[in-house]
């Protein structure tokens, strides 16, 4: 299998962008994030919905203790209102530098190798510096369960 045909199509965010915007932009697809172009459409970065919630929502310390956190977590919740000052930031504090990418004609093996090497789900598709959408680990599955039903 090689991932020309697997790949998702996707925009792109631009420094400047709305939190909101560039959520709409990853759930209207839906992959968790998206690359960051700069203005000669060059990858620069990712913009990822759970690194910004984790950015914005979760102290350090909370995930050390995830598991053994309990349901009713009383004031720490998020008001709706921190919710829509949230999206109506930009996203340049939440550009992440780092991305993870491979070549359209790369064998699906690669691709799963890869986001395991880098501890991801996803990878941007690119191809001699022009962005072509995501690969996601959902994707693959979804392509194998195609083409078993073939």
């Amino acid at each position: 299998m090689k991932l020309d045909n697997i790949v998702i199509s996707t925009g792109v965010a631009h420094a400047g962008m709305t939190v909101s915007a560039a959520f709409r932009q990853c759930l209207q697809h839906p992959v968790s994030c998206i690359p960051v172009v700069d203005t000669d459409n060059r990858v620069i970065g990712r913009f990822s919905i759970r690194e910004t919630l984790r950015m914005v929502y979760i102290p350090e310390i909370a995930v050390e203790y995830a598991d053994i956190l309990g349901d009713d977590l009383g004031e720490i919740t998020v008001p709706e209102e921190h919710a829509r000052q949230l999206l109506r930031l930009t996203i340049d504090r939440f550009i992440l530098p780092e991305f993870h990418e491979i070549h359209s004609s790369s064998p699906v093996i690669k691709a799963v190798t890869l986001m395991e090497k880098h501890e991801t789900d996803n990878l941007f598709v690119i191809d001699d510096g022009v962005y072509r959408g995501v690969v996601t680990i959902e994707a693959i599955a979804r392509r194998m369960l195609k083409i078993s039903n073939a």
